[in-house]
């Protein structure tokens, strides 16, 4: 239950960042945004088992977030 706290967490503070950053960028280059995000969270949290959980729930709730707002924009 911790690490999916955790992963939630880690998505909403990366979401945050991408909000303060310009979320129409991230939308327009989604695949790319995907697999940045995904690699930087690995190496945040690369080193145990409980890091990695957190690294891949926060990367599919990210990947989530991003592929329904792009769906959004496009409608």
């Amino acid at each position: 239950m911790e690490l999916l706290l955790m992963g939630s967490l880690t998505a909403i503070a990366f979401i945050i960042l991408m909000f303060k950053l310009g979320i129409g960028r991230f939308v327009k280059f989604n695949a790319a945004s995907d697999v940045i995000i995904s690699g930087v969270l690995v190496l945040i949290f690369a080193g145990t088992f409980s890091g990695m959980v957190t690294g891949l729930i926060a990367g599919i709730i990210v990947s989530l977030f991003l592929w329904v707002l792009k769906g959004i924009k496009a409608a």
